[in-house]
């Protein structure tokens, strides 16, 4: 059918009877009958953003992105429906993204970018770039289906960076207001967290979301990587650094966040917080004193070890990778030529991590990592199908970081970046022409 041909539509408004005839079909049935239904869900389109076509399968790669990333195994007929009208508001949004770049710009964001951009979240989630591949491949997602939702991030943090930050002024008095409590308040407390944003652009669905929201603390509280879920679902631009707000004074958080916070425990999860454009979800990294080092904040290089069990419902081979990983323990007083000699040690993965805080690591490593000296491993860490060492190979202590003019610019900026880039992404779907198939 020509463009021309079609039925155009303004504004964002999801076809529920057209999807309707292929959501029962979304995440049942065999790898194989996957396969085979590849090509025509490939020729299937499902929407098309200002002549981009997005297809059928393109939505199920998203779909099961988002499924992966909330920790969700299983999903009623009705939560699946809402997975794909949020997959397909996700797809619209960056298809919309990467187009308002090139037209303001003339910018791509690069393949070796994105690669780089991948590279990262596996090391969010200490496996390298290779795992993190093997990882999605089992639960159906193809590497090139996250490498285009990072395109879309990427294209709308450089669209925000050129467009709405040089707009974005700061006065003098807001931030000496801002020194002026700092000075009273010495010595009060300092929160670290994390924040996932759910915007409802549309209160139709505001219960619908909310839902969602509950079912992703379910996940975010068992196994789930928050820094991922964060990076994939939140609309927050946090979510490029995995939803890390960095240290924040007590008295300068949200009054709608911090009596939230105040509940939580190091690594506690929040439930969903009710806000006027969406649902918060925050998680506690740590606390300290105004002006103090946190031990959380030393920055240390690490390589790993990796000893997969044959079969990980066995426990004889489980225990073989153990002992394996606890020989290796034994062996190791460097990191020197480890990962290029990793059959020495009966390993069958290896690689760096680079130089990051131990609080970007998951909270089970923390005290395990920060009690290390130099060249030491920790003992053998448990996962699904085998057991890891890390080794720690370089440390950086921490150091105080001073509250200063700069740094009071840096946050109040960021706040306001966050607000307008939502605005503007609602004028962006407003103007777009969307076809919904």
């Amino acid at each position: 059918m020509k463009l021309t041909d079609m039925n155009i539509k303004r504004g964002f408004k999801i076809n529920a009877v057209a999807l309707a005839i292929f959501l029962s079909n979304i995440f049942s049935g065999a790898a194989a009958a996957q396969e085979q239904q590849s090509l025509e869900d490939v020729q299937q389109i499902v929407a098309i953003v200002d002549d981009k076509l997005i297809s059928v399968y393109d939505l199920k790669q998203r779909a099961l992105l988002f499924m992966m990333s909330s920790g969700q195994k299983t999903i009623t007929p009705e939560q699946q429906k809402y997975l794909m009208q949020q997959a397909l508001r996700s797809l619209v949004d960056d298809r919309l993204k990467i187009e308002a770049l090139f037209k303001r710009a003339k910018m791509r964001v690069s393949k070796e970018e994105k690669e780089q951009q991948f590279d990262v979240h596996a090391q969010q989630m200490r496996i390298s770039p290779k795992q993190l591949k093997e990882r999605l491949a089992k639960v159906g997602v193809e590497k090139k289906a996250m490498l285009q939702q990072i395109e879309g991030r990427m294209a709308w943090d450089r669209l925000v960076g050129g467009i709405i930050v040089p707009s974005v002024n700061i006065s003098d008095e807001e931030i000496n207001a801002v020194l002026e409590r700092i000075e009273k308040n010495k010595g009060q407390q300092e929160i670290h967290y994390r924040e996932i944003f759910l915007l409802v652009s549309d209160n139709a669905q505001r219960e619908a979301m909310r839902q969602q929201a509950i079912r992703l603390v379910e996940g975010l509280r068992e196994k789930t990587s928050f820094q991922m879920a964060a990076r994939q679902l939140s609309s927050n631009s946090t979510s490029a650094v995995g939803g890390d707000m960095g240290w924040i004074m007590k008295s300068e958080i949200s009054k709608e966040l911090l009596p939230s916070l105040e509940k939580l425990k190091k690594g506690g999860v929040s439930d969903p917080i009710t806000t006027e454009d969406g649902f918060y979800i925050l998680q506690m990294v740590n606390t300290r004193k105004v002006l103090t080092a946190d031990p959380l904040d030393t920055i240390v290089e690490l390589k790993y070890l990796y000893f997969p069990a044959d079969d990980a419902s066995n426990k004889a081979d489980m225990l073989s990778a153990k002992k394996k990983a606890e020989h290796a323990s034994t062996m190791i007083s460097s990191c020197k030529d480890l990962t290029e000699n990793k059959e020495k040690f009966g390993a069958e993965d290896a690689a760096t991590l680079k130089k990051m805080k131990i609080s970007d690591l998951s909270f089970d490593l923390h005290d395990m990592i920060y009690g290390l000296k130099v060249g030491q491993s920790t003992r053998p860490i448990k996962e699904d199908d085998g057991y890891r060492l890390f080794i720690t190979c370089a440390k950086e202590a921490p150091t105080v970081q001073e509250v200063t003019y700069d740094t009071i610019e840096r946050s109040l900026s960021n706040q306001r970046i966050s607000l307008i880039a939502r605005r503007h992404l609602r004028d962006l779907r407003r103007d777009a022409i969307i076809d919904y198939r």
